[in-house]
C-alpha cells in the first residue's frame, strides 16, 4: 500500500471533499483524484461516495481510515525523531540523581553534553534514592541517577559507574591511628547520617549490622556537605561515597578506614516501556562512555 496515496486518501477523508484536501497536500486536484483510485483499484473496494463537491466514506472506507490514522500518525512521529537524531538542534531532557550524583559527578557530563548540544534544554531534580525512583515511575523526570541496585517493578536499570564507601573520621582521630578497630570501639562512637531512603545510609545501616555495631548515637544532617564539615569539627565520623571527599583528603582534613569499604554500582534508571527521547538517548549513551574517576 502506497503511503502517498494511503495520506492521500487520508486527507480526503477529513476534509470532506477532493478541492480542500488538495489545497490542504499542496497538490492539484487531478492528482489527488489519481491517488486515491489508485488506492481503490489496488484494494478493489470504494471507498467514498461522490456527491457533489461532497464525499461520504463507505464502510471500507470508515475501516480503512482508523487504520490511515494509526500508520501516518507513526510515520510522522518516526520522521520526527530521525530527523531529531540527524540534528539534535532543539529539545527538552528532564533528569533526576541522587545527591552524590548531582553534586560531585554530574557537573562534567552535563558541561560536555550542554557543549555538544547547546539547543537542548536541561533540567535536572537532586533527591535521595527513593525519591528518584518514585520520580522516574511518575514520569516527573526522562532518566533517573541513582546508587545502588533496584528491585523496584516497572523500572529498567543499566550501570554507568562504580562507587566505593569508606569510613570516615577527622584527621586526628583515633581511628586513623590504630591497624584494627573493633565492634566494641565502634559502638561507642557518634555517626553522623543521611535521611531515610539514602542509598549510603542503608549501606551503613547493612555495614553496621553486619558488625553487630549499635553506635552510641546517630546524628542525622541529611547533607553530605554538613556530614564532612562536621567530621572534620569533630562531631562524629561517617560513611560516605569516595567521590565526595577527594579535596578534604588531599589536604588533610580527613582520612578513610580502608578496612570498612563497601562497593555499590551507580545506575541509570528509566520507566519500562518509555519511548526515550533523541536527547535522552544522547545522554545516556554519553554517560556510559564518559569515564568516571
Amino acid at each position: 500500500m502506497d503511503i502517498a496515496n494511503l495520506k492521500a486518501f487520508y486527507q480526503v477523508a477529513i476534509s470532506g471533499n477532493f478541492s480542500k484536501a488538495a489545497s490542504e497536500l499542496f497538490v492539484s486536484q487531478p492528482v489527488l483524484s489519481r491517488q486515491v483510485a489508485a488506492l481503490e483499484k489496488e484494494l478493489d473496494l470504494q471507498l467514498f461516495y461522490r456527491q457533489a463537491r461532497h464525499v461520504i466514506l463507505t464502510d471500507a472506507g470508515r475501516r480503512l481510515f482508523k487504520y490511515a490514522e494509526k500508520i501516518i500518525s507513526l510515520t510522522n512521529e518516526a520522521e520526527i525523531e530521525m530527523l531529531e537524531l540527524k540534528d539534535l538542534t532543539t529539545g527538552e531532557l528532564s533528569l533526576g540523581a541522587s545527591t552524590t550524583i548531582a553534586n560531585y559527578l554530574l557537573p562534567p557530563v552535563l558541561a560536555k553534553y550542554r557543549n555538544n548540544n547547546p539547543g537542548i534544554n536541561l533540567s535536572l531534580k537532586v533527591a535521595n534514592t527513593a525519591q528518584i525512583e518514585q520520580m522516574v515511575l511518575e514520569n516527573k523526570v526522562d532518566i533517573g541517577l541513582i546508587a545502588g541496585n533496584i528491585e523496584t517493578l516497572g523500572l529498567f536499570q543499566e550501570q554507568f559507574a562504580e562507587d566505593e564507601l569508606f569510613l570516615v573520621v577527622p584527621n586526628k582521630h583515633i581511628f586513623a591511628e590504630v591497624p584494627h578497630i573493633t565492634s566494641k570501639q565502634l559502638n561507642q562512637e557518634t555517626f553522623l547520617c543521611r535521611e531515610a531512603g539514602s542509598d549510603t545510609q542503608r549501606l551503613l545501616n547493612s555495614l553496621l549490622e553486619s558488625h553487630g555495631v549499635v553506635p552510641n548515637q546517630k546524628i542525622i544532617l541529611g547533607d553530605t556537605e554538613a556530614i564532612k564539615r562536621s567530621v572534620i569539627n569533630n562531631m562524629g565520623i561517617a560513611f560516605l561515597s569516595k567521590y565526595t571527599f577527594q579535596y578534604e583528603l588531599t589536604l588533610g582534613l580527613l582520612k578513610t578506614i580502608e578496612a570498612l569499604k563497601m562497593c555499590r554500582p551507580l545506575m541509570l534508571i528509566y520507566a519500562k516501556g518509555a519511548r526515550l527521547s533523541p536527547a535522552a538517548l544522547l545522554f545516556a549513551s554519553l554517560i556510559k562512555k564518559v569515564h568516571i574517576a
